[in-house]
């Protein structure tokens, strides 16, 4: 292989030293034939050895000398992996492909995160790559188009594996009825099925099983051995189900003595396509919570020009600058600014925070979240895959593609494994045709095993010692899929990132919530992390001096003894809270109606109400002007809050 030459855009440099110290970073890397760096263009030009350093090499030192190389990431969808080791026959494709900085294929979620240089890397490359490599990728435009297409393709695979399965058992249900009555019903049957010998019906419908389920098997095997030069555990279900089926054909046709395996052959295929449709469908309910962050998206947007005309739009066509009207209940299309209106937010999918926030004109404002009661006017600054949604749905899948140490060992387990199950397959089935008397004895000598059909003929059973040795050697590749091995790790961190980031808990990476374990203490950075997120009304306190009159007139001023007064008891007080509340939609207002009718309280409507953002409401109720709210609002109306503040900061702190 000779050099390549790569063109990096270098970022952070601020003089013509800068270049220099970049280029000096460069030369130092064993491989790299010569390095250019320009400061006027931000651009640098890179001859190397590929065989000697990468080019996630190279990034690494311009960045270890402080500066940044720009890279971008894609997300491409992978169809027809089985294993682990497809996952990496998917890798080294794609760390093939010039440009490429660094690529991530996890087997579970079959995705690929690839990191790669603009300048020297288009997906199309990639694409032909994976397809070189005999895999299938899903080839998309977009973000949206993206999404859609992946989960398209995960369908269809799921639809896929489910015909198959069917088509599979329809025709393996008669082989296992024979198979029955030869061990349980000898006689049940006879030589013959309408005239056809039964071994030719046997035939019939053990071979569309293997053409059509084994179909897949036989390919993948095809590109696992030739092209791409590893065995994978296709190999094995391939290896073992067409043993079973050569030798029964072989002995059909009289060409060797033996019984018929084509009930073995044919009932593998469908156990593991059962097995791969049910994994299928396991990965799809898996990534079904991921689907659901992004549905957390609003689908339009209402847009206000200059002249205050609106036009709703999808979300996909918002642009930075837009100003976008939000009403009351609406989501908050995508990240912003409020440029006109106040309102309270929920902003709890965001940051936990169970109490709407207040937002006015100047204030920030996240994609996705509630606005509760106002109308706003926002002003777009960040669209499409830079909102906060979009970051935290990149950084899930960023999570899963990342594998813990554990995942890292039992992939190079698995690239050793089919080789070794294949070669101790081998071994055994030649030792026991080889010393079937021997072997026979010490089987026969060990408590609770025993030798199938009795063992060879030699040693006193009723099948050939040759027959016994392929029996003895399907039976060990069978038995030894790694199927588990590659997958467990990758499904368990898939599912594990995914419902963190539902409870609002982000991993980094598998590696991260691999160390969680050894965590042994958790600082909250507030009280509201913990919360449930539901208000609810927990205690009533009526201070002295809680008078009013009983015809509805006002209460005193100082609290003294008038007549017609009558002294407010706990029912009196929430009973005048709730009924002012009736009229907001805000989570603390709700709890306190709510509160009032639990308790038997009847709540009415307030004469007039006022929503004070912010603050609270002042609310006319029974001839009396109610006010419900925080500190500020009570000393903005005269009223003293001091003699309530001991209580408040006991309530506040429990």
């Amino acid at each position: 292989m000779g050099t390549r030459t790569a063109q990096l855009n270098v970022t952070g440099m601020s003089c013509a030293n800068c270049s220099a110290t970049v280029g000096e970073a460069l030369d130092e890397l064993d491989g790299v034939v010569e390095a250019n760096v320009n400061y006027a263009t931000d651009e640098g030009s890179v001859e190397y050895d590929p065989e000697k350093v990468s080019l996630g090499e190279i990034y690494d030192a311009v960045e270890a000398a402080g500066y940044g190389v720009v890279s971008e990431t894609a997300t491409i969808a992978i169809s027809d992996m089985s294993c682990a080791n497809c996952a990496d026959a998917n890798e080294e494709a794609l760390e093939g492909v010039p440009g490429v900085v660094d690529a991530e294929v996890n087997y579970a979620t079959d995705e690929a995160q690839v990191t790669y240089n603009p300048e020297d890397a288009s997906l199309e490359a990639m694409y032909d790559a994976i397809e070189d490599a005999g895999y299938t990728p899903v080839r998309e435009g977009g973000d949206d188009e993206g999404e859609s297409a992946r989960d398209a393709a995960r369908n269809e695979e799921i639809r896929k594996q489910l015909r198959l399965t069917l088509f599979g058992a329809a025709l393996s249900a008669p082989l296992l009825f024979f198979l029955f009555e030869h061990f349980f019903f000898d006689s049940l049957l006879a030589d013959s099925l309408f005239g056809v010998p039964l071994g030719w019906v046997m035939f019939g419908l053990a071979t569309p099983v293997q053409v059509v389920l084994g179909r897949s098997f036989y390919r993948n095997s095809y590109n696992a051995l030739v092209t791409n030069g590893r065995a994978n555990m296709d190999v094995l279900i391939a290896l073992g189900s067409s043993t079973a089926y050569v030798y029964s054909v072989a002995a059909l046709l009289d060409l060797i003595a033996g019984s018929l395996y084509f009930d073995t052959a044919a009932l593998i295929l469908v156990f593991i396509t059962l097995g791969n449709y049910l994994e299928a469908r396991s990965k799809g309910q898996a990534g079904e919570a991921l689907r659901t962050l992004l549905e957390m998206e609003a689908d339009t947007a209402t847009i206000v020009d200059e002249d205050g005309n609106e036009e709703e739009i999808p979300l996909e066509d918002v642009e930075v600058g837009d100003r976008m009207k939000v009403r009351p209940g609406e989501q908050i299309p995508t990240d912003g600014v409020v440029v006109d209106g106040q309102s309270a937010v929920d902003e709890s999918m965001v940051t936990g925070e169970s109490v709407p926030v207040e937002k006015t004109e100047g204030d920030e404002v996240v994609g996705s979240t509630i606005n509760e009661n106002g109308v706003l006017v926002v002003e777009a600054t960040k669209v499409g895959a830079d909102t906060a949604l979009q970051q935290i749905v990149r950084t899930v899948k960023e999570a899963q593609s990342r594998q813990p140490d554990i995942q890292n060992l039992a992939d190079r387990i698995s690239a050793y494994f089919v080789p070794a199950v294949i070669g101790n397959a081998l071994f055994w089935g030649v030792v026991w045709y080889l010393f079937p008397g021997t072997l026979a004895g010490l089987v026969n000598s060990l408590p609770l095993w025993g030798l199938v059909a009795g063992g060879p003929a030699i040693a006193g059973g009723t099948v050939s010692v040759f027959e016994f040795a392929i029996v003895v050697f399907a039976s060990a590749v069978l038995i030894a899929c790694p199927c588990a091995l590659g997958l467990a790790t990758p499904a368990a961190t898939m599912v594990g990132t995914t419902i963190g980031a539902q409870n609002g808990v982000l991993f980094k990476g598998g590696d991260v919530l691999e160390r969680a374990k050894d965590v042994d203490t958790v600082v909250f950075d507030k009280t509201g992390t913990l919360t449930e997120g539901e208000m609810e009304l927990t205690d009533v306190v009526v201070f002295d001096g809680a008078e009013a009159r009983a015809d509805g007139g006002d209460a005193a001023p100082d609290g003294g003894q008038l007549a017609e007064r009558e002294r407010l008891d706990e029912d009196d007080v929430l009973r005048l809270a709730a009924t002012a509340e009736s009229g907001s939609e805000h989570p603390l207002a709700r709890a306190i109606v709510d509160g009032a009718e639990d308790r038997g309280i009847e709540v009415g409507s307030p004469a007039e109400f006022e929503n004070v953002p912010g603050h609270g409401v002042r609310a006319t109720v029974d001839g009396s002007e109610v006010l419900v709210g925080n500190r500020k609002l009570l000393r903005d109306n005269g009223v003293d809050p001091d003699p309530a503040t001991e209580t408040m900061e006991r309530l506040e702190g429990e």
